[in-house]
């Protein structure tokens, strides 16, 4: 798994409202929170979603995009972002690249729960691993305003 330090990995993908988003390796305007997660519309993962989308104006003001990313289909995480009302972008990962260039564990087509943080700087932050839910978006909050 990536660790705090090293440069993010160049990586380009499109969400399911078709936003682009990039990672050059290079420095960037914001920081990026990449939150993976299992399976759109389970208890937990919706529990999370809906913690990051109740907290989403405030990680606006601290200079922070967040982006949800699993395996699911770019149709499935239409209707879970509508559903729920996520004002966020969610990337189909389906074959698991995005998951594998960050170190991210994939086991039986799920991703492991992980959220990355990555500085304007271009590297990595923040690596939370083997996620528990609740709190989770309080803690990556906190990292955030730390790494700006």
């Amino acid at each position: 798994m990536i660790a705090a330090g090293e440069a993010a990995p160049s990586f380009r993908a499109t969400t399911h409202e078709g936003s682009a988003v990039e990672s050059d390796g290079g420095a960037r305007s914001r920081v990026l929170v990449l939150y993976f997660y299992p399976r759109d519309e389970t208890p937990g993962c919706t529990r999370e979603a809906c913690s990051f989308r109740d907290a989403y104006s405030a990680y606006g003001e601290a200079g922070a995009d967040v982006v949800g990313v699993s395996t699911d289909s770019a149709e499935a995480h239409r209707g879970f972002a509508q559903h729920h009302r996520l004002p966020f972008g969610l990337i189909a990962d389906t074959d698991g690249r995005l998951a594998g260039a960050f170190g991210v564990p994939v086991s039986s087509g799920y991703t492991a729960r992980t959220t990355v943080v990555i500085g304007r700087d271009g590297r990595v932050a923040r690596v939370f691993p083997n996620v528990r839910v609740d709190g989770h978006s309080d803690e990556v909050l906190a990292a955030v305003r730390a790494a700006r």
